[in-house]
């Protein structure tokens, strides 16, 4: 990495590193037949949801960011196409994850202080969503007994 603003660069590893981490638990649900389980308190947002949630609203941010016409949360625009967040399918999850990682990259690193300053809020968010999710996917690993990813458990002392 090699950011023009030093502290973005820092945000940007974080946000890597939790979604590096989203990516390992995404997997390790797909190993384990999670991703079609519904917690019996909120059947609408199951494990698969959340995987939807991180794409839709990091896409959101991103377009945000980088100014697209289309700022509506709750979708993906990609490749030109707009997808409603349940019409995500699990075969394009990983790749997606992925995929936003390098665009945020990309986007990001060419950012001067005063954009930084100006976009601190919407970046700080992104990292923020990536966490709650995955705090989500916690509980609902270990309403399953499911161990998570042993990087994962370290690096949280789970």
């Amino acid at each position: 990495m090699d950011f023009k603003v030093k502290e973005l660069e820092r945000l940007m590893r974080s946000f890597k590193w939790a979604r590096n981490n989203s990516l390992l638990i995404f997997e390790e649900a797909q190993l384990n037949n999670l991703l079609e389980y519904k917690p019996t308190n909120d059947p609408k947002h199951g494990l698969l949801y959340q995987f939807q949630c991180l794409l839709t609203t990091t896409d959101k941010y991103y377009r945000q960011l980088s100014h697209h016409e289309n700022q509506q949360f709750g979708v993906i625009v990609h490749d030109g196409v707009t997808i409603n967040k349940v019409a995500i399918s699990e075969d394009d999850i990983a790749a997606l994850l992925k995929k936003q990682s390098f665009y945020l990259e990309s986007l990001l690193k060419d950012f001067d202080t005063k954009e930084f300053g100006a976009n601190i809020q919407t970046i700080q968010s992104i990292v923020n969503h990536e966490y709650l999710h995955q705090g989500q996917l916690v509980v609902m690993f270990r309403e399953n007994k499911t161990p998570l990813p042993e990087r994962f458990q370290k690096a949280f002392d789970l």
